[in-house]
Order: structure tokens, then sequence, then C-alpha cells
């Protein structure tokens, strides 16, 4: 009997079916595994960090560099930035410059990064004369600049109007002008009634003669005429930078009897002024609120038991967190940092590292490194906030000066004798306070 089996067509059939089938898998294999690999890594976009690295504010600008490069690690090893318009991905590759603390340098320091390494785009800044003595050069190249100090004349004129050649300027960081009307109403609501209820409060000014210093200091003074605060200034007295001893002037300052008494310069500026107030000239006044950017880790080690009572308005804490959502990534930084470098960041390092992923961010909506297009991407921000707090949780430059709206909140400094250093609890506005104001008796 013979035995049935397929014909040699439908054999032939069968075969180049199953080739078909075969090669269809190889293709749709290759395929997936192709487009699924990531975009072709094909450049680097220079960042370029200037800070002080030296001189007055080598503090912080040192924070800045190890908050900038923590950043950019974090960004490359998630894959870098893709930039649709050129095809592929880019790494990140920071270049610090550093401005000595001073005008010249500061010079030195901008045109290094803009002329001589050719950056794609400049963060940072710690002094806010120094990074106005470089904006000409910013200006001139036109590239993006996404500022850290205080001085609102990055992005606006010397009489506070806005300024449209500052274009390519965009301001990361609370201004002079915001932090001075933020002092103002500290103490109107929450010092005079607990120190001078049923009169003026008298204040003294001791502030760094610079934009900086200027700055702050005008914020106050329109801010209390604005709201006819029942604060009385007896003293505004100027020092210059890189200041170290206050002795004569706080003992004209303690001649006079304020209640208040508001040291405003840079870190280790700061310090002196605080020690020499509270151990050898012995003023008996509330101290502060002194600059937001002495929340920084040095400041906690060496200010001293004279740190007792001081106060800081701010938009960011070293150690306390403010009640709230908008503070929940705090901590998260503060573990990185820790991990990275055995520290933790202050203000103006987290200024740092937020103006890298608002870099990238840019770079990624422009999706090219023609400057001109991230200037634009950066006009156009619009995107959560990330650790700074803003108000209503949105990141976004505001058309006129290209400043950022931020919530701004006080600290009160208290002595840890267990560890050896000053704390701080945040007492104000009310709904992110953990304490109250407690009076420096």
């Amino acid at each position: 009997m013979k035995k049935r089996g397929l014909s040699p067509a439908i054999a032939r059939s069968s075969a180049i079916a199953l080739i078909v089938v075969v090669v269809l898998a190889v293709v749709i294999g290759l395929t997936y595994y192709y487009t699924s690999l990531p975009p072709p890594l094909k450049g680097t976009i220079k960042i370029g960090l200037m800070t002080s690295l030296t001189g007055a504010g080598s503090a912080s600008g040192l924070d800045q560099q190890r908050a900038a490069m923590l950043a950019v690690e974090e960004i490359n090893a998630a894959g870098g930035i893709f930039l649709s318009k050129e095809g592929g991905r880019f790494n990140l590759t920071l270049v610090v410059a550093d401005d000595q603390s001073s005008t010249s340098g500061g010079v030195s320091a901008m045109t290094k990064l803009v002329v001589q390494d050719q950056v794609d785009i400049v963060i940072g800044g710690l002094g806010s004369a120094f990074a106005l003595a470089a904006l000409p050069v910013v200006i001139q190249n036109k590239i993006p600049y996404i500022a850290t100090p205080s001085t609102p004349q990055l992005t606006r004129m010397a009489n506070y109007s806005a300024d449209p050649t500052k274009y390519m300027v965009f301001h990361y960081q609370a201004t002079g002008l915001q932090y001075g009307q933020a002092i103002a109403d500290f103490l109107a609501q929450v010092v005079r009634p607990s120190v001078a209820p049923t009169r003026n409060l008298t204040v003294a000014w001791l502030y760094q003669d610079s934009a900086f210093g200027r700055d702050f200091f005008t914020g106050y003074v329109q801010r209390v005429a604005q709201k006819g605060y029942p604060l009385t200034l007896v003293a505004s007295e100027k020092f210059k930078i890189g200041e170290t001893d206050f002795r004569a002037v706080l003992t004209k300052i303690k001649a006079l009897g304020p209640d208040v008494l508001i040291p405003m310069g840079f870190t280790s500026e700061a310090i002196n002024m605080i020690k020499q107030a509270v151990n050898e000239v012995q003023i008996k006044a509330q101290i502060g609120p002194i600059c937001a950017c002495n929340d920084d880790p040095s400041f906690y080690k060496n200010v001293g038991p004279a740190g007792n009572g001081v106060t800081i308005v701010s938009l960011y804490a070293t150690y306390a967190i403010p009640k709230g959502d908008q503070f929940k990534k705090w901590q998260e930084i503060r573990q990185k940092f820790q991990q990275r470098y055995n520290t933790l960041p202050g203000l103006l390092g987290v200024s740092a590292y937020d103006a890298v992923y608002i870099a990238a961010k840019a770079f990624e909506a422009a999706g090219t490194k023609d400057k001109a297009a991230v200037i634009q991407a950066l006009q156009g921000l619009s995107m959560p906030q990330l650790t700074l707090p803003v108000q209503g949780g949105t990141l976004r430059f505001d058309p006129q000066f290209r400043e950022v709206q931020w919530l701004l909140f006080a600290q009160q400094f208290y002595w840890n004798a267990s560890l050896g250093e000053v704390r701080a609890k945040v007492i104000w506005p009310s709904d992110v306070a953990e304490a109250s104001f407690s009076p420096i008796s």
C-alpha cells in the first residue's frame, strides 16, 4: 500500500512560508533591537560655571562647583541630552572659572569661559558686583546666562526698570529687592510685636558696599515706605568687600541702641560681624535677618555660640525643612550631596544644581546648541519647580524681568552644644513654620 504524503507543490509552498516567517522574525527582531538602542552620542554641551573659588566668597563658590558637577554627572548617567535637530545625544561637560571674588576676576573668568573655552551656556555666579562686571562679555557674545547672584541689575537697568539689552540673562535667584522686602515684612510682622509692641522698632543696617548690599537695603527701604511699617532706620553703614574688622563701626552702632542689627555680607563677613558684635562690642540687639547666601554649612560650623538667636530670610535651608509639599525634594539632594562630598549643600550650591537642569531642559526644548534657540527656549520655559520653591510650583521666567517668583521664609539659629554648631528652625510665615520667634534677651 502506497504511503500518502504532501505533494511536491505543497511541500515547496510550506518551506517558502517557513522561510518567510523566519526572515520576518529576524527583520522584526533586528528592527526592535536597533530602534530600542539609545540615539548615538554625537558630542558634548559645555556648561560654563562662573563662581568664586578664592577670596571672600570661596566657601559658597566651592559649594556651587560641587553641586553643578553632581547635576552634570546625574544627567550624563541618565543618557545625556537628546537634541532633535542635531540627531543625537550630547553629554554635558562642566567648565569652571574662578572670579577670585573680585570685579576684575569676574571679567577674566567670563572671558575665559565664553571666548577661550567657548562654552554653550553660562550658569552661576556668587557676588553681584563680580557678575555685573562680567555682564558686558555676556551681552557682546549673546550667550545664554542663568545667573545666581542676587542683584536684579543682572536683568534690569540701574534704576531697576526693564533692560531689553540683557535678554539673554535669566535670573535664578531671589533678587536683593525681593529679599529686602521680605526682611521688612518679617521685622514688622514678627519681630516688632515681640520686641517693641508699643513703639517703632529701631533698625541698624551694616551692609556690603556693592550692588548686592545696596539692592537688599533698597528693597527694605522701599517696602517700609510702601507699607508704612513702624520701623525706624537709625543707621545705614557700609563696608568694603572682604572687610574683616568691624569693631569700630559696630561700636558706633551700639551707641545708637538699635533693637535690630542687620549685618548684610558674604558668609565670612557675616560671621566676623556677628562674632565681633556679640563677643567683643557686646551689642544687645536682635541680629538679622542676614543674607540668604549665609545658609551654608560653613556658617553653621563657624559662627559659634554668637549665632544663637540670629535670623535669616532665605529660599533654602541647609538643615531645616519647612512644612509643605514644595520642600519634599530637599532631603533627596542632601543625601546625594552627603554621599558624594561628605557635606551638605547650601543655597548657592542648590541654585547651581538646579541651573544645570534648567540648562539641560532648554537645550532639549531647543533641539540644538544654537545659542539664539536656547535663549528662546529659556524665554518660553515652563516646568515643575526643581529644588528651590517657587510660587504656584511651576518654574518660569517672567517676560519683563526674566526673574522667578519665589517662596521666601525665615529661620532662627540656635546653639547646639552637643554638635558644637548652630542649627535653625523655620519661624515664618506661619503656614510653613515649625517654631516661633524667640527674642534675644
